[in-house]
């Protein structure tokens, strides 16, 4: 019996190819590379596949607001842990999540995050910005 080499795992080619699986994993990244070239959406795989397109197509329906930006970040310093910043934002629902589960401190951590996104963005000449 011959011993077998410590070799990459082969798939056999619809031609009678054997083809070495780190050939198929780079032949797939330059597919991917050529369909986000191309414009075409990606996909995910497996499980996670449907939440994926959930969250994106819930991403979708989210319209821009315009809001003051010193007055975001001071409702967002005194009343951030019951959704003040959001409801001034205009975004009611989100507000009213943070509220109802203002006890258990998640919208108090959600509130730093919320900082740390508005912080960095530059207000236009009026003091506005847009997210």
């Amino acid at each position: 019996m011959a011993d077998k080499k410590n070799t990459a795992p082969v798939m056999e080619d619809p031609h009678g190819d054997a083809l070495e699986a780190k050939k198929l994993m780079e032949l797939d990244y330059e597919k991917q590379a050529a369909e986000r070239a191309a414009g075409k959406e990606e996909q995910t795989y497996g499980v996670w596949g449907p939440l994926w397109r959930f969250l994106k197509w819930k991403e979708s329906l989210k319209g821009q607001h315009r809001f003051k930006k010193k007055v975001y970040l001071w409702l967002m310093l005194f009343l951030g842990w019951a959704g003040g910043h959001r409801y001034y934002q205009g975004r009611k629902g989100l507000g009213l999540l943070y509220t109802l589960f203002c006890w258990t401190g998640i919208p108090l951590v959600l509130c730093v995050t919320d900082f740390m996104e508005v912080v960095p963005i530059k207000a236009d000449e009026e003091g506005y910005v847009v997210l």
